[in-house]
């Protein structure tokens, strides 16, 4: 008898009238499944401890969280390639394409390759990245030097519930606004393709910087004027503070979640969700909330999900900007505690 009242239960909230269907979409930081080349091969190296633990082992404390949601974005932020030929600079960072495997024990449902890592071991290098990502099926979605002869270019479009999505990448946009006609088309052509809602990807900002450049304020403001739902960004490797304008979200910076060369920042990190009400009249954002996390380095390299009240309290107060940024809103102070915040039909709360 318990049984069945239970699912009676069930069934009439699901029968009732303008109970909206729900879609949850989340967002983590730089993930970089190689190392430094040089480093290639050594003990505690990421590829050496996926050989060591196995291809599930670096998302294997948050994978649950990133399948219950109803999609996944992650910046991948590697080269997979076997070639040796590479820029010359400090950072170059790989690894072989097999490795690419990783991202299907993660939870993770498509990937941004537009970073400034992407073009480490040159254009040939990258493509063998998007092979790579294409041999074990991992959605991607990025575009190197929009506007110019030598651009990449894929935009994203996944269907869920119902809902077509679109994802564009750029890499280190310019302050002076040049890119953002190249923007604004990418976002008109997702529309004309019946995209319900559009996320933005963006690498930009200061590395190890805790609060965006005064730029990005006005870039996002454009940016979201022009049609997008979300800018979600990530470069600076530590976490940066989150706002809103006109009701859709900015994540300047998610940080680092699984980075194989990670040198001593600050491991804070999060999954940041989306939650909204899939209406007759499209999506509806009602809730954004993060689940706080730390990230390891050598030898282990696993994101896990702070349980320490204090610990958490911590980590999303650095989510909360202090200052006022003319049409954008803070976050309040009780996010600290909440880790959540309700929208109220898409609206930001005063």
């Amino acid at each position: 008898m318990t049984r069945i009242l239970a699912l009676a239960a069930i069934l009439l909230l699901l029968a009732v009238p303008g109970r909206a269907e729900t879609l949850t979409l989340s967002f983590v930081g730089d993930c970089s499944i190689g190392e430094m080349a040089e480093n290639a091969g050594k003990k505690g190296t990421y590829t050496a401890t996926v050989d060591e633990k196995g291809l599930d082992w670096p998302f294997s404390l948050v994978r649950e969280y990133l399948e219950a949601d109803d999609f996944t974005f992650a910046n991948c932020e590697t080269v997979f390639t076997d070639r040796k030929t590479h820029q010359d600079k400090k950072t170059n960072l790989k690894a072989p394409p097999r490795y690419a495997e990783v991202l299907l024990h993660s939870g993770v449902d498509a990937v941004n390759t537009a970073n400034n890592h992407a073009m480490d071991f040159l254009m040939e290098g990258y493509d063998d990245t998007l092979s790579a990502l294409d041999a074990f099926g991992i959605p991607h979605f990025g575009t190197l030097y929009p506007s110019t002869k030598r651009e990449r270019d894929q935009v994203g479009v996944f269907e869920v519930k119902g809902v077509k999505i679109g994802a564009i990448g750029l890499s280190y946009p310019n302050d002076d606004g040049s890119e953002l006609p190249a923007i604004q088309k990418r976002i008109e052509d997702l529309r004309a393709q019946g995209c319900g809602l559009v996320i933005v990807s963006l690498h930009w900002g200061r590395e190890v910087h805790d609060t965006p450049e005064n730029w990005q304020f006005s870039y996002a403001r454009k940016v979201i004027d022009l049609g997008a739902d979300v800018i979600w960004g990530h470069h600076p490797h530590i976490l940066q503070q989150v706002q809103f304008y006109k009701g859709k979200p900015v994540f300047y910076s998610t940080g680092n979640f699984t980075f194989g060369s990670m040198r001593p920042v600050d491991p804070d990190t999060g999954i940041f969700q989306l939650r909204y009400d899939l209406t007759e009249n499209g999506p509806v954002l009602q809730n954004f909330t993060v689940i706080p996390c730390r990230t390891q380095g050598s030898g282990d390299f696993r994101p896990h999900p702070l349980t320490d009240e204090g610990e958490k309290a911590a980590m999303l107060k650095k989510l909360i900007y202090k200052k006022t940024v003319k049409g954008m809103q803070n976050l309040p102070p009780s996010f600290m505690e909440t880790g959540s915040i309700d929208l109220f039909e898409g609206q930001f709360p005063e």
